[in-house]
């Protein structure tokens, strides 16, 4: 189990995986006239949606960090609370959205989703524990998150 200690001195963090990010887009939107996987690039001249707004440091600064290590800048940026007011404003044409692939799954009407080429564009899926909990339940929590892992060919831990 790979663990490394939280900020706090009484927790410890386990990293489930690294989850691929992907742009949400109104669907009129004109980068989805090309095909293939988008870059940061394409994005930077976009409005962009980040979430959560409180607390911090959170998903909205890694994604506002992405851009930044690749010296881009949005023309606006919009924080909100939750990923449905975010997706919400992407529907609304207000601006696009860097989300984990698995929130594909929640259709919303007037988004697209479409993947990332960027090999720094994931987001950490990290477990948080008392520091030497040693109870069965979170040994069998991290058992049943490994079968799951194999039966889906996602690698743990990273």
């Amino acid at each position: 189990m790979k663990t490394n200690s939280y900020p706090l001195q009484h927790e410890e963090r386990t990293l489930l995986r690294n989850e691929r990010l992907s742009a949400a887009l109104p669907s009129g939107h004109s980068l989805l006239t090309r095909a293939g996987p988008l870059r940061l690039d394409d994005l930077a001249g976009e409005p962009l949606v980040v979430y959560p707004k409180a607390p911090r440091p959170s998903y909205a600064d890694q994604v506002l960090t992405l851009f930044r290590e690749r010296g881009l800048k949005s023309p606006a940026v919009y924080e909100v609370r939750e990923l449905q007011t975010a997706l919400g404003l992407v529907a609304a044409e207000v601006g696009v959205c860097l989300v984990p692939v698995s929130v594909e799954g929640l259709r919303r009407d007037n988004v697209v989703y479409r993947p990332l080429d960027e090999k720094k564009a994931v987001s950490p899926i990290i477990m948080s524990t008392r520091k030497g909990d040693k109870s069965p339940e979170i040994a069998f929590i991290i058992k049943l998150i490994r079968e799951m892992y194999r039966k889906e060919g996602i690698a743990f831990g990273v």
